[in-house]
């Protein structure tokens, strides 16, 4: 396994790995969702703070991304700017919802912690480091960008996630509608 910066010719195996740890996705309407919500604004946007994860072949298995400001991701993701906010509107107004109710449930803490974060790896590269070594590449980022904090929402119920966030440091700052709001320092 290596860890690499993001690279365009990237995007199409990503979406394979987001797809395939997504279950429930399984329309196209409702994968143009997926993309949009957690996917294509990071890759498009912030390609910087991207990073895969490879295997021998140098084919993508894993990947972290962030907004490195979720402010500035917030206004720039519902603003008219973009397309991924109308996109994901038209393709399932519920992720639509929760992702605007980011916000509000976030607050403080956005302030304390601005980058926020998504991770996503295939079952056969989980339970060897990978998901570490991924957020350590992105806070390392982070860390020489001055960026002070990162922070993710989890649902309660994913049980793997959940435990990884805990074992690596991220402290539970709230907890609200069956998801946990986690944050570390960078």
């Amino acid at each position: 396994m290596k860890i690499r910066a993001y690279e365009p010719r990237d995007k199409e195996k990503l979406r394979f790995v987001c797809r395939q740890t997504a279950p429930g996705f399984d329309t196209d309407k409702k994968r143009d969702a997926l993309f949009a919500a957690y996917l294509d604004y990071y890759l498009d946007v912030s390609p910087d703070y991207c990073f895969v994860a490879v295997n021998d072949a140098d084919e993508p298995f894993g990947y972290v991304l962030c907004a490195p400001d979720f402010e500035e991701y917030y206004r720039r993701y519902f603003s008219a700017e973009f397309p991924y906010s109308e996109k994901l509107l038209k393709s399932d107004p519920k992720i639509w919802l929760s992702l605007k109710l980011t916000k509000p449930f976030a607050g403080k803490i956005a302030k304390e912690y601005p980058a926020h974060l998504h991770i996503d790896i295939l079952p056969e590269g989980q339970r060897m480091g990978t998901g570490t070594a991924l957020v350590d590449t992105l806070r390392e980022k982070l860390r020489e960008d001055a960026v002070p904090g990162v922070f993710l929402i989890c649902g309660a119920s994913n049980v793997k996630g959940v435990n990884f966030y805990r074992k690596y440091g991220f402290a539970e700052k709230k907890k609200m509608f069956g998801s946990i709001l986690f944050a570390i320092e960078c």
